[in-house]
């Protein structure tokens, strides 16, 4: 019997996956909006490890933005994404399903319809949707309280106004009865992620984890962050339709088994962080205070572009002349206050747009990725 329920679960992803109409991802929101979802994904992955899952797999773009699936071989229940970041304002209902003071009616194409309709897909698989943003929810309840500073919201929570004009109105776009309509599968649900200091809210989060689980990695946390995050994008752009669950994991999963062996990398990867740190501190001891909270600050900010913005950051360079200048230093068992000299005249050579302080932040970065770059595998 098991084995059969397996095979029906199996299926009805594959069918799914199939079926262009469920397909409701790749909106227009922008490198912002992809990064919160991104980001999201890693904290979402940090409080499923800390429920003590056994098993889990999160697949992007499936149905909606985010899948999350209780288990990687014999899925049983799915919890579907739609994630949307908002720059102001609450989200009310005329944005969520298109109901306004004159009309309650549920319109076709509102978040909260698509959502309707893509947990309706699933019929062996318990599936339920989450609307899920860094926005509040301003919405009308049935007990007369404030949503605003409510951290989730079940749709069979709104007015009866609302609430059964949504029963009604979901009804009829379904072709179902509205005692069929479940708004106890649907929820509102606010992420205390900022958008525009996404990165160093989910450092927090990871190292809170890490000192839980691994505290001798805790200085590595943003390693960690960093290291999901670009394996976290580079599996969110792979949209082409999938032809088997097997296949669809590979393509856009990111399980239990990937998360274990990222922690445990860590053991084996040096502490970038860490190392920028140690030059830092020992080139900056006859620095004024002054400016080596400047120079440390532009190296965060160094750091953190070149992940998140890849060769489109400001930092980008051709290193192969600094790098030069980091073996001849090795060669002749040069001092690393010479070495930086030299590497700051190649980097201020290049970039000259960046100010001096910039330029002091990128040489101490490129160094210490040229001699972590010599430690061997």
């Amino acid at each position: 019997m098991a084995a059969a329920v397996l095979s029906t679960s199996i299926d009805e992803i594959e069918r799914i996956e199939d079926d262009d109409s469920h397909h409701d991802f790749g909106g227009g929101h922008g490198s912002k909006g992809h990064d919160f979802a991104h980001f999201w994904l890693i904290v979402r992955l940090l409080e499923v490890e800390q429920g003590g899952h056994e098993d889990y797999m999160f697949v992007c773009e499936y149905v909606q933005d985010i899948a999350e699936f209780d288990s990687s071989t014999s899925p049983a229940k799915v919890a579907l994404y739609q994630l949307k970041k908002k720059e102001d304002g609450y989200w009310g209902t005329s944005d969520l399903t298109g109901q306004t003071a004159k009309d309650k009616k549920p319109k076709i194409s509102k978040p909260l319809t698509k959502l309707f309709k893509s947990v309706r897909a699933f019929e062996t698989i318990d599936a339920r949707g989450v609307f899920a943003s860094n926005a509040k929810f301003d919405v009308s309840l049935a007990s007369g309280d404030s949503s605003v500073n409510a951290a989730n919201i079940f749709l069979d929570e709104w007015d009866a106004v609302h609430s059964d004009a949504l029963l009604l109105g979901f009804g009829t776009i379904e072709g179902i009865a509205p005692s069929e309509v479940n708004l106890n599968k649907l929820e509102l649900r606010r992420i205390a992620l900022h958008v525009d200091d996404l990165q160093r809210h989910t450092n927090g989060k990871m190292i809170d984890f890490l000192q839980a689980v691994a505290p001798e990695h805790i200085n590595q946390a943003p390693s960690l962050v960093d290291t999901l995050y670009v394996r976290i994008k580079a599996t969110a752009r792979r949209t082409d339709k999938c032809k088997s669950w097997a296949e669809l994991v590979e393509q856009r999963g990111f399980g239990k088994l990937a998360f274990k062996a990222a922690v445990e990398s860590l053991s084996a990867t040096p502490d970038k962080e860490g190392s920028r740190r140690r030059l830092f501190d020992k080139l900056s001891h006859q620095w004024t205070s002054r400016k080596s909270d400047r120079i440390l600050a532009a190296l965060s900010r160094c750091a953190r572009e070149k992940v998140l913005l890849g060769t489109g950051n400001r930092w980008h360079i051709d290193n192969h002349v600094v790098y030069a200048a980091c073996e001849y230093a090795e060669s002749i068992d040069q001092s690393d206050q010479d070495c930086f000299e030299a590497v700051a005249a190649a980097l201020a050579d290049q970039l000259p747009e960046l100010s001096i302080d910039e330029i002091s932040a990128l040489a101490i970065y490129e160094m210490t990725e040229w001699n972590l770059n010599q430690i061997p595998v």
